[in-house]
């Protein structure tokens, strides 16, 4: 749990809702695994030798690694999760010492382990292709949703009134791959009188001073009023944030799952997403997937649902029937097939 502890979304909301529905099950005992505080010379050191230690003296019979990072002297069979390769294709969004870990550590580590977990089909054939994997050891088990986003007292409600001002939501920090650049030249250049080019947009997971390049392409296309820059919202606000909005936009270039998308359908909002990447596989027909290099595409789409009333309202409706597919309960099932295949092979 070394690196979900220091992680609030994607690889923590995972760890963290498995660890739980593993133990709600009854028939496997979890133990947590985790270094002391940060530092990269300490956490270093303790993937090299501390690990190994506190795994002999849990007398546990297999290690999961649920954030890519796998300690060394391993003396169980082990199971790896991979999320994506996106360091890979867009190393801007990574720091260094992480691109260092997955090119020159992750594959040889993945090679190792008794199974990998992709989190999608794609990530699955990128994983096979990338890091030299042989297929059957490679399993894709689907993530799951949050019951906190199903709260009904937070969905929208058909009154809500569009008229006054639309509120459309990036989640997320704007990193290059989120394709933030998408959604302000399609504002920038949104016909007056149209619902989109009165609309606001909502960011969240961000601040405008954590990222100059995307607040100064806001201010360059005059659109500092209509951009609302909320921070590091919680998890535990994030489902209002969400029910809140008209539209969730999420035209990402690349992704591994895509828990924002889903999380949005599940509480109740229409989505507009980018055809690319594993979206198609996660959303269905519950989303509106667009080019997400086609900036009139995606303005016609957000227009769309913005306009018509029966098209909104079908989307939530197969947003959150969508979204119901993917729980924890079934994450932790497959899960749990994964580990009995890894400790029969170690058992060969």
């Amino acid at each position: 749990m070394t690196f979900p502890d220091r992680n609030q979304g994607g690889s923590g909301v995972y760890a963290r809702a498995l660890v739980a529905a593993m133990q709600a099950r009854g028939d496997i005992d979890v133990h947590e695994l985790r270094s002391g505080p940060p530092g990269l010379m300490r956490t270093t050191m303790w993937l090299a030798r501390g690990a190994s230690r506190q795994l002999g003296a849990a007398g546990v019979d297999l290690l999961h690694c649920p954030n890519f990072v796998v300690p060394w002297r391993v003396p169980v069979p082990f199971v790896v999760t991979v999320f994506d390769v996106s360091a890979r294709s867009f190393p801007g969004d990574h720091p260094f010492e992480w691109r260092a870990y997955e090119r020159w550590v992750l594959p040889e580590r993945a090679r190792a382990a008794a199974r990998v977990i992709a989190i999608s089909e794609l990530t699955r054939r990128q994983a096979i292709s990338v890091y030299g994997l042989s297929e059957e050891r490679v399993v894709t088990v689907h993530l799951g949703v949050e019951k906190r986003f199903f709260n009904d007292d937070f969905t929208q409600r058909d009154g809500h009134n569009l008229s006054v001002r639309p509120r459309l939501l990036f989640p997320g920090a704007p990193v290059a791959r989120k394709n933030l650049e998408l959604v302000l030249s399609a504002m920038a250049a949104a016909r007056p009188g149209t619902a989109l080019a009165n609309a606001q947009l909502e960011i969240t997971g961000a601040r405008s001073e954590q990222f100059p390049e995307q607040a100064a392409r806001v201010a360059a296309s005059g659109l500092n009023d209509r951009i609302l820059w909320l921070g590091q919202v919680s998890r535990d606000e994030m489902p209002s944030v969400m029910a809140a909005a008209d539209v969730c936009v999420y035209p990402s270039l690349y992704e591994g799952f895509g828990f924002p998308p889903l999380e949005a359908m599940a509480s109740g909002t229409a989505v507009v997403a980018s055809n690319a990447s594993c979206l198609p596989e996660i959303l269905g027909d519950a989303a509106l997937l667009v080019d997400p290099t086609d900036v009139s595409s995606f303005s016609e789409a957000v227009e769309a649902v913005l306009s018509q009333d029966a098209l909104r309202a079908r989307l939530i409706e197969a947003g959150r029937r969508r979204a119901r597919e993917f729980t924890w309960e079934r994450c932790a099932e497959r899960t749990l097939d994964v580990y009995r295949d890894a400790l029969a092979q170690g058992a060969r």
